[in-house]
């Protein structure tokens, strides 16, 4: 009983919108209003010998083991006790006199300005003591051996910097300014935070897409973060990475206690808050802005290739910052993060694909294309794409993220208003909503083709070697075309795409480290804020927060989600050795009766719609799926061109096949599957 009414005093803490003080009330009222009253009808009972001693005792431990929480602070301190919940810190930024009014009158106070810690060895601790997150480490801390890269520890980087004697885990910090008020309020700016997270990135996608698993590290005014140097606002956090990286960290695991070393592997977050944290020049207009290398700003306006010797190293950086000249080095201060011993600014080889591509280059691009087509050559008009776009059948999988009809006003400013999401799935589709309209090699979609082919290979979460030299070409075609159709030139982002062949040979795959999880996870603290009307001590509040938010993680053991989930599942009778299944959910996708899924063996894959799903009595499931045949690449629709067959196959081990769930499409009676084919065979 006590446990139960722990877990659920954490269940309503862990909701965004349920402000602290409510559900403390809603306890006292549970005290008041229904256990008190029970335990004085247990003592009338008692005294008239309907309740032997013994019962009396019996339900007044159950009463007793119900109570010491109606307060939040008996609540922590059970919280405490229990090892579920440490205090995050407030750390002092500034602590200097000012003016302010006490007691109604004016005097100099000392009011110090400040910023919150979590306690990170704390929640780094409990949550690899967690169910399965140490195993699921371990399993993914190893290079791959098949030619892919996949995890950040299959780049050069981690590999040169990591010791191989140590169990070392890689840690990415992350960094992003919201607002946790409505962006017209007049409170907008004072309540905007800094949040900072960090996560492990060699976990698997379908772990690190779950956002329990991106913690928090802590949060700082926005107003904070422009007053004061960054060396202010992040030793204590720096000093905490270098403990973790020499001394380590006393894990229990398997019965045993073993001790794991983290290594900070790449500060992540948006073009403008990286330039920031790392001490660089932030205007995209300046002389030297790019992070990785040193062209200057007319030669990043054109290249259509990485200059290797431009790049940024140890010994130029060091160069660079006895100049003290950001306009001839793009160095403001020497980067903070540099005193951990194995970081250095150099090796922050890191570009967030979300805003480099879905919010850069393909909307420039898009922008340009649609001007060309409706304006120029006139194919179609915006209200044929607007009608054309809501008539198509996006999918179960992409129905979340349909943009909104495209305005005549934003068309003709040259300004889509769409987010990245929104952006990802409108040009996926473009060639089949409104490829036919266009005639073929028309050399503007020639241009967009190429451009999607960049983007089908950017979000790819595993990728070989010569798909990295096929990237590198499509950028450099993509870039001197973009010049030559447009007349226009290159932007910052489109700058940052020629290094990404490097940046994924060092650090990963783009879409295994990208920004979009660790934007969504900013909801949480805009829900809160905005729930309780908070406008004093902010971060302070947020803290507390995401402790219990923590701790009900911990008592629910919910960071590892199984790969395969039956709990939805109902069964009917097959034969004696198996049942059907109406349904199950692997990774997250829901695989049901007509769910079209694809088999990926790496160079070829095939495509089935799910028929049957069988499950044996060792719980191994089966599918069986009637074969989609392949007829032709459409390099013009970028799509296979598709037939549905009556033929079944039948697919074992699915815990072992990298299956995942798709969708198909109708365009003029015909069936396309939506894939840029960069050699790859449909079987």
């Amino acid at each position: 009983m006590e446990m139960m009414n722990l877990e659920l005093s954490l269940k309503w803490l862990d909701i965004s919108s349920m402000p602290r003080g409510t559900v403390f009330d809603l306890k006292k009222d549970l005290h008041e209003r229904i256990y008190d009253p029970f335990h004085q009808v247990f003592a009338q009972l008692a005294t008239i010998g309907l309740v032997t001693p013994e019962g009396r005792k019996v339900l007044d431990d159950l009463v007793c083991s119900l109570e010491g929480d109606e307060s939040e602070y008996l609540f922590k301190k059970k919280l405490q006790k229990l090892d579920l919940y440490h205090d995050a810190r407030e750390f002092v930024i500034s602590n200097h006199l000012q003016p302010g009014v006490v007691r109604n009158e004016l005097k100099m106070d000392n009011d110090p300005i400040t910023g919150i810690l979590m306690p990170i060895k704390f929640q780094l601790r409990k949550y690899l003591e967690s169910a399965g997150v140490l195993k699921t480490i371990l399993d993914h801390l190893s290079p791959s051996k098949d030619g892919y890269v996949r995890t950040v520890v299959d780049g050069t980087v981690w590999q040169a910097r990591t010791d191989p004697a140590k169990t070392v885990i890689p840690l990415n910090l992350f960094f992003d300014d919201f607002t946790t008020t409505d962006t017209v309020s007049p409170h907008a700016a004072s309540t905007s935070i800094c949040g900072i997270y960090y996560y492990i990135p060699c976990l698997p996608s379908y772990v690190l897409s779950k956002l329990v698993n991106i913690l928090i590290a802590g949060y700082v005014l926005t107003e904070d973060r422009k007053l004061f140097s960054n060396d202010v606002l992040f030793t204590s956090l720096i000093d905490i990475l270098i403990e973790l990286e020499t001394d380590g960290l006393e894990i229990s695991y398997e019965g045993n206690s073993i001790r794991v070393y983290f290594m900070l592997a790449f500060i992540t977050g948006d073009n403008l808050g990286l330039s920031g944290i790392l001490d660089l020049v932030e205007s995209t207009r300046a002389n030297f802005y790019c992070r990785m290398c040193k062209r200057n700003y007319e030669q990043r306006q054109t290249d259509l290739i990485e200059y290797s010797k431009s790049l940024r190293t140890r010994q130029n950086y060091e160069s660079d910052l006895q100049l003290a000249d950001p306009s001839q080095t793009g160095i403001k201060n020497k980067c903070v993060f540099n005193k951990i011993p194995s970081f250095h600014l150099v090796y922050n080889v890191y570009f967030d694909v979300m805003h480099d591509l879905w919010e850069g280059v393909c909307l420039y691009g898009l922008q340009h294309c649609l001007h060309y087509f409706i304006t120029i050559k006139k194919y179609f008009s915006l209200d044929d794409l607007n009608r054309r776009k809501n008539l198509f059948v996006f999918g179960k999988l992409n129905s979340s993220n349909i943009p909104n009809d495209i305005k005549e006003l934003n068309f003709a400013k040259n300004k889509l208003r769409m987010t990245a999401s929104e952006v990802k799935t409108f040009v996926t589709f473009i060639p089949l909503i409104i490829g036919d309209k266009i005639p073929t090699n028309d050399e503007v979609w020639l241009y967009f083709c190429n451009l999607l082919k960049i983007c089908h290979i950017l979000m790819l979460r595993q990728i070989n070697a010569s798909l990295i030299h096929i990237l590198r070409n499509l950028v450099s075609n993509h870039h001197e075309q973009y010049q030559h159709l447009f007349n226009d030139t290159l932007k910052p982002k489109h700058h940052n795409l020629v290094h990404y062949s490097s940046f994924i040979l060092s650090s990963g795959t783009p879409r295994h480290q990208w920004a979009m999880r660790g934007e969504a996870k900013h909801k949480e603290a805009k829900q809160y804020c905005r729930s309780n009307n908070n406008k004093l001590n902010l971060c302070k509040s947020l803290g507390i927060k995401v402790g219990y938010k923590f701790a009900y993680n911990v008592v629910n053991n919910v960071f590892i989600p199984p790969a395969i989930d039956l709990s939805e599942s109902k069964r009917t009778p097959h034969d004696q050795s198996s049942q059907y299944l109406n349904k199950f959910i692997k990774y997250g996708s829901v695989y049901a009766q007509g769910t079209i899924f694809v088999i990926d063996y790496g160079s070829m894959f095939k495509l089935f719609e799910l028929e049957r799903i069988l499950i044996d009595r060792d719980e191994n499931i089966s599918l069986i799926g009637l074969k989609i045949q392949y007829q032709h690449f459409n390099e013009h629709l970028q799509s296979f061109e598709v037939i549905k067959t009556s033929e079944a196959e039948l697919i074992s081990n699915i815990n072992h096949v990298n299956i995942r769930a798709t969708n198909l499409h109708t365009l003029n009676g015909k069936l396309y599957y939506r894939y840029c084919n960069l050699n790859v065979s449909i079987n």
